[in-house]
């Protein structure tokens, strides 16, 4: 089984015969927990996406539209990591109430703080050093290693406590959710084998991000039992995930030669970052339509 895939069937596991608050208790509907488990797993994307503008930046490719991600993720990053404390009307929460999620939010502060230094730096100055990326990276992916516990924590935290939100849909809104940050961590991987010392070691990490997606999207649309994982529970949401696939083959594609050691052309990987940019924002449609599932 594959290595994140079986972090979810973990979660699974860990949750069995702990007692969970209700909905009622904790005041929250099952659309707002599943909204919940989205905005934290979005925040994973958005920590990947920072430091895959900062290579692009750092590479002098699409620098105008590199560094307004950078810029505005940043500044969502922020905002969402806020409202998923204390709330916000315009998101949909309201402030936390499960001590278990607030822990797990503020085991990611120390992490936030040197990344959020660094990123807001590159924002200050416009522009990023290349000898500065892999400190960059390695910032990043410490806030992405306490976000996903984090994102597993909400989902557990929250499921089972309603017969409208079983444990396999918050689950399954974890790893749909974790498409969107593969998304942008690809693009970074296949970046960073343009500065790294040792390009293969990103060709690595760039075919196990490849794998994982494909893992995922075959798991979010035929289901996958033993990470509790369940097939599209709507036509709709069947249908975005097709979307999806269809968009992802050509992506793959490139990915994949990537991943087999070449290092992209400034025009291979201009592509790269524009093609999965309509990629993500269908992946975040999808991820979406599950916070319906219940009031369907």
């Amino acid at each position: 089984m594959n290595n994140i895939l079986k972090a979810a069937a973990i979660v699974v596991a860990a949750s069995t015969g702990i007692a969970t608050p209700t909905l009622a208790e904790t005041n929250v509907t099952a659309e707002e927990a599943t909204r919940k488990v989205n905005i934290a797993g979005r925040q994973r994307m958005l920590s990947q996406r920072m430091a895959k503008a900062a290579c692009l930046m750092s590479q002098e490719l699409s620098y105008g539209s590199s560094f307004d991600q950078m810029a505005l993720a940043y500044e969502l990053f922020e905002r969402s990591d806020y409202a998923l404390r204390h709330g916000n009307a315009d998101m949909g929460l309201q402030p936390e109430a499960m001590p278990s999620v607030l822990n797990a939010l503020s085991n990611i502060d120390e992490h936030w703080l040197l990344y959020h230094v660094i990123i807001e730096d590159s924002i200050t100055n416009g522009k990023v050093n290349a000898n500065e990326l892999e400190e960059l990276d390695a910032s990043g992916l410490q806030v992405l290693k306490f976000m996903n516990i984090a994102v597993f924590q909400t989902a557990r935290s929250y499921a089972d406590v309603s017969p409208d939100l079983p444990l396999g849909v918050t689950i399954t809104v974890d790893v749909a959710g974790r498409q969107r940050m593969l998304s942008q961590r690809a693009v970074k991987e296949a970046c960073m084998m343009r500065v790294a010392e040792d390009p293969s070691i990103y060709a690595t990490r760039l075919s196990e991000t490849v794998h994982l997606f494909d893992l995922s999207l075959n798991a979010l649309l035929a289901g996958f039992e033993p990470a509790g994982v369940i097939a599209a529970p709507t036509t709709d949401i069947e249908n975005k995930l097709r979307e999806v696939r269809t968009l992802w083959v050509p992506i793959k594609d490139m990915m994949d030669r990537a991943a087999n050691g070449e290092v992209l052309s400034d025009a291979d990987l201009i592509w790269l970052a524009a093609e999965t940019e309509p990629l993500l924002r269908t992946m975040n449609e999808a991820v979406g339509l599950y916070e319906f599932i219940s009031a369907n």
